[in-house]
């Protein structure tokens, strides 16, 4: 069912990207070591539950296998920003700490949307502008018509 983003109820909510503040958290403070996405969500599980829906955090299987699928998703995304790294060792997905600045392509993908989002808003700003403008043209025409009736 959607949610009303105008609502308290989402004003109230938890953002997702708290997962990635935790996830960096931990590869920062354990920069010595590169780690599974299982080794991840298995600490986030244990140690900060919050950051996960209270539906994964049941024992079944399947809650397990969203958890992993999310963290492994935030995981990709951090390692496209090169905020972590990533690295097969025997057949196995492995990520660490990774210091330094974001992959330039990254960086477009996230500013562009920003700017063409900047660029609608002047769009309507300018819009509106000039409907207020016709509107007291529309008004000015109106009295001068009226004032000089040459009929």
């Amino acid at each position: 069912m959607p949610v009303d983003i105008e609502s308290d109820c989402w004003d109230k909510s938890k953002r997702a990207d708290c997962i990635e503040v935790e996830i960096e958290r931990y590869l920062q403070e354990n920069a010595e070591k590169a780690y599974r996405p299982a080794e991840v969500t298995g600490y986030l599980t244990d140690e900060k539950p919050e950051v996960f829906p209270q539906t994964l955090l049941g024992g079944k299987d399947s809650a397990r296998a969203s958890r992993i699928a999310l963290v492994t998703s935030r995981l990709e995304k951090l390692a496209w920003h090169e905020r972590v790294e990533a690295h097969v060792l025997d057949d196995k997905l492995y990520y660490t700490n990774r210091e330094g600045g974001q992959f330039p392509v990254a960086e477009v993908e996230r500013n562009i949307p920003n700017r063409l989002i900047d660029l609608e808003q002047k769009i309507e700003e300018i819009d509106t502008e000039i409907t207020d403008v016709l509107m007291i043209v529309q008004h000015l025409e109106a009295q001068l018509h009226e004032e000089f009736d040459l009929r």
